[in-house]
């Protein structure tokens, strides 16, 4: 086919019927499906008023009347179909859409009206082919949109222009162009439907001690009293998943990655912490006469870069616990300060030292996925803070969310 026969059918497709694909196929290309389903039931919703047309219960809303028919199908109206269904409702009043559906070889078209007395034709029974055309109230114009799973088909005359996960193909009579982009085998091998602890995260808690009960001797346990509030954690990081076997309700996967991490300590007292000749050790903040000055800020800060490996369990994203996971990290200094803040003048003072604390750093961690809440997660070191007899024998454990 010539090159201007393409231009030439592409021309004849005005943006007001791209404007609409656009709008109506948000949702409907997150997730992929087959373009060949079985008849499928018509759900006729009325956009101006915001109902099911026919509803059976008056007091019950839209999405209350959709999950029942989704259910009745055998089909799930999870967050993403029917945040899709209401942008389109949302959007042009005066514009009727249809967005088909489809979910295991089900199918259901969401006729979304823009007058409550219109209604859109179901599936040819005959031909077992779903219809899949926008009904706009205006049948002489020889124009239609067909919206699915499989793609969008734009039709106008005898000209035809189909765009799918495979790429795009342009018809104009018996002539036709194929513009391939993708194998449609490996795109249906992505994994679908299931949480996942990939991408950029951030962390967010606070910090504290475990094993307090080895602070004894020459250690004072008032110098170790941490501010709750204060002794904040901060984190981020990348993560990658991998998938170890999948079921039908949950799968098994494994992540890794790459973080940096602070703990910040922060100290209660005015005493603020020192490296001694041989251990750590506390000493009052002093001024030139020899007075102690109280400080609003005393803490200490441990950076760490981790190496996080995390077997976890994920179960579908509308569930309620959208992951489990469980494992462990390993971890390595890479820096260690004290700050210290005057009460009075403000006047601060950072003192950069390894304090004897231990370079590695290793622990177990577990992580709680929920739908529409932060991830929570708790890391809790197996390995001393501090070199053996250079400090108290405690560890470290960090709580908070991920985001």
């Amino acid at each position: 086919m010539e090159t201007f026969k393409i231009k030439s059918v592409v021309s004849k497709i005005t943006f007001s019927i791209f404007f609409s694909i656009f709008v109506s196929s948000i949702t409907s290309f997150k997730s992929l499906g087959k373009t060949n389903e079985a008849d499928s039931t018509v759900i006729n919703i009325d956009k101006r008023n915001q109902t099911l047309l026919n509803s059976k219960n008056p007091n019950r809303s839209l999405k209350e009347d959709l999950q029942e028919l989704f259910q009745k199908n055998g089909m799930n109206l999870d967050d993403d179909t029917w945040k899709g269904i209401r942008r389109v409702v949302n959007s042009e009043l005066s514009k009727d859409t249809v967005l088909v559906i489809t979910q295991n070889n089900k199918s259901i078209n969401v006729a979304i009206n823009a007058k409550a007395d219109e209604t859109v034709t179901s599936s040819n029974a005959s031909s077992g082919q779903s219809s899949r055309r926008v009904y706009n109230g205006n049948s002489n114009n020889g124009s239609n949109v067909k919206i699915g799973l499989g793609g969008v088909h734009v039709k106008d005359g005898s000209d035809e222009v189909h765009v799918s996960w495979n790429g795009v193909l342009v018809k104009d009579g018996n002539d036709e162009v194929k513009v391939m982009l993708k194998d449609s085998a490996k795109v249906n091998k992505r994994e679908q439907g299931f949480s996942s602890r990939s991408g950029f995260n951030i962390y967010f808690g606070f910090n504290s001690f475990a094993n307090t009960g080895s602070i004894s001797g020459i250690y004072n346990s008032k110098d170790f009293e941490l501010s709750p509030f204060g002794s904040r954690y901060f984190g981020f990081g990348w993560t990658r998943s991998g998938m170890i076997s999948k079921g039908t309700k949950a799968a098994l996967k494994i992540s890794y990655g790459l973080e940096v991490s602070w703990n910040n300590f922060m100290f209660e007292n005015d005493n603020y912490l020192v490296k001694g000749g041989n251990n750590i050790e506390f000493a009052n903040y002093l001024d030139s006469k020899g007075n102690v000055i109280p400080l609003s800020r005393n803490k200490l800060t441990v950076a760490n870069i981790n190496i996080p490996i995390m077997p976890y369990v994920a179960f579908r994203k509308n569930s309620v616990v959208t992951y489990i996971a469980a494992g462990g990290y390993v971890g390595y200094r890479i820096d260690s300060y004290t700050k210290t803040k005057e009460e009075d003048g403000g006047y601060k003072r950072w003192n950069h030292s390894s304090f004897y604390l231990n370079n590695l750093r290793y622990g177990l961690a577990f992580e709680l996925g929920l739908k529409n809440f932060p991830d929570l997660f708790v890391n809790y070191d197996l390995n001393k803070l501090y070199q053996d007899g250079r400090g108290p024998g405690i560890s470290g454990v960090s709580f908070g969310i991920r985001l």
